[in-house]
């Protein structure tokens, strides 16, 4: 399952655990499921700010640290490797 869907405002599950201040939510969406850190909902707003905005300070920290170790050049990256393995295969 994509974990990263969005709704009609643009917005991941990652925005609502954050605005809500469900923790443990978040934490699971960043390390287990890998989610981008800084989606964009319609608003231009990002879920640190949604949790700043709500007062879930102690989930900045939770946040911060993902996106410090963030790299989504990583993935991108291997795919492209498997399918060109693949495709070798097939020549």
């Amino acid at each position: 399952m994509d974990m990263e869907q969005r709704d009609y405002d643009s917005r991941t599950a990652l925005h609502v655990a954050a605005a809500e201040g469900h923790a443990e939510v978040v934490s699971f969406l960043l390390e287990a499921c890998k989610v981008n850190p800084v989606p964009i909902d319609r608003w231009d707003k990002n879920p640190m700010e949604e949790v700043l905005h709500f007062g879930h300070h102690d989930m900045v920290t939770i946040l911060q640290d993902y996106q410090n170790k963030y790299n989504p050049q990583e993935a991108p990256k291997k795919d492209k490797e498997t399918a060109e393995n693949n495709l070798g295969g097939l020549l």
